[in-house]
């Protein structure tokens, strides 16, 4: 267990411990209005980039089926859920938090830690810990899939369009259609990765912007190694669910 602790991983597993077992903490006013501002900078900050990528992404991924598959819509429609919804929109929802968030809060924490703004709040009686980790990584939690909900509506609104048009069927058959063959447990699975992969960014992310030197170099270092070290633990997360996918199919 001490060789656990000492790596890195081990440091991501005891700040998730922490964040896990001081949740109830989110309840206090100060931080909880803490949480909210890290829900808005994650994520409403994100839907304008977001749906102009869902749009496209639907209009494209329903085209290029199209073109491979032909006129076979139900075979079309099974692919659009799967890859598109299930797939796609958390991980590229995920990708666009990653490069919008992680770096930011690394930084920010590591100017923290550099001005020693750690020790001035516990001078104050405010567990710094409490105040400034976790309303970040909860706030990521429940940004993350908001915005995957934002990006599968408009993704499959910009895909049925697409697929009506390409097709000449009614928009409305089209999307009726879709909703018989979607599995409803699998829209709350890809939801839940979803969840799993915002508490993975944000650790790693507090994790490295809180944990680096205090100096100058250590604040590019902190984003650099949150946005690197993220961007695997998304697709870590992205596969270990397409193998429980395969499994439960």
């Amino acid at each position: 267990m001490n060789l656990l602790a000492d790596t890195r991983f081990g440091a991501y597993l005891q700040l998730a411990w922490f964040a896990g077992s001081r949740r109830h903490e989110l309840r206090r006013p100060m931080l909880r209005e803490q949480l909210l501002r890290q829900v808005y900078s994650a994520g409403v900050t994100a839907l304008p980039v977001i749906g102009v990528m869902a749009m496209l992404t639907g209009a494209a991924v329903v085209t290029q089926l199209s073109a491979l598959i032909g006129a076979d819509s139900d075979l079309t429609q099974r692919m659009i859920f799967l890859g598109l919804f299930v797939e796609l929109a958390p991980l590229l929802s995920a990708l666009v938090v990653v490069a919008r968030s992680s770096a930011g809060i690394a930084s920010e924490l590591a100017v923290m830690h550099l001005h020693d703004e750690f020790t001035a709040l516990r001078r104050l009686g405010v567990p710094a810990a409490d105040y400034l980790l976790l309303p970040r990584i909860f706030g990521l939690m429940i940004a993350l899939p908001a915005v995957t909900a934002c990006f599968q509506a408009c993704a499959l609104g910009s895909g049925w369009l697409t697929m009506a048009v390409l097709e000449g069927r009614p928009l409305a058959e089209t999307a009726g259609r879709f909703l018989d063959l979607a599995d409803p447990w699998l829209v709350l699975l890809s939801l839940f990765k979803s969840v799993l992969m915002g508490a993975a960014v944000g650790i790693i992310a507090c994790h490295h912007g809180s944990t680096g030197k205090g100096s100058t170099q250590a604040i590019s270092g902190a984003a650099i190694q949150a946005v690197g070290t993220g961007l695997v633990a998304v697709f870590v997360v992205d596969v270990a669910f397409a193998m429980l996918i395969y499994a439960l199919k």
